[in-house]
């Protein structure tokens, strides 16, 4: 698959589905076979690329510094990338405690998809200065990746009913605390100012 623009404009659409109308979206992804490769290519990669733009834009407003937005740039960009691999990697190890046989491919598509509504809310949560309100609205509206994900393992994931909210929850924290832990660390390393 090669990375061009239509791949690209694929991305936020399917993004948008996932927002608007998840369910059908987790139904045509369930078709879908994407190596993990693929899916870090044509999907990860534009999606948290824009979102790290937008955040980066943000800081720029704020700030008024170039240098400080670029460094906001990478620092968004490895660790939404880092935090989202290492999420579908723990969440394969844990896999097992729930019953589950279950291929990593499919683990990183649940992962990915799921967190595409964390990324987005995360970047615009940034456009504002912290504690605003309109701040606080969009890393309110972060959470929505729960449905996203809930619904999900519904369309992807032969697991049981009982062992379903367990798992949910393990994932959820895994996607939300881990891109912020290296977000806080990549901040530390270049001395950039810690932000929400």
């Amino acid at each position: 698959m090669e990375y061009n623009s239509k791949g690209v404009l694929n991305s936020f659409f399917r993004t948008l589905n996932l927002l608007l109308t998840p369910k059908r979206e987790w139904e045509r992804i369930a078709l879908e076979s994407n190596t993990t490769k693929e899916l870090f290519r044509s999907f990860a990669f534009p999606l948290i690329a824009f979102c790290a733009i937008i955040a980066a834009s943000g800081t720029y407003i704020y700030s008024k510094e170039l240098w400080v937005a670029v460094v906001k740039l990478f620092v968004d960009f490895m660790a939404l990338n880092l935090g989202l691999y290492c999420a579908a990697k723990l969440t394969i190890l844990i896999s097992p405690n729930f019953q589950l046989v279950i291929k990593s491919e499919l683990v990183f598509k649940l992962v990915i998809y799921s967190a595409s509504a964390f990324c987005i809310f995360h970047g615009l949560a940034q456009l504002f200065s912290p504690f605003s309100f309109l701040n606080q609205i969009c890393l309110l509206f972060e959470m929505y990746f729960i449905r996203i994900l809930w619904l999900g393992t519904l369309s992807i994931l032969s697991i049981a009913n009982n062992k379903r909210p367990g798992f949910v929850v393990m994932a959820s924290l895994l996607i939300l605390v881990l891109p912020l832990l290296f977000e806080r660390l990549f901040s530390i390393l270049f001395r950039f100012p810690l932000t929400i």
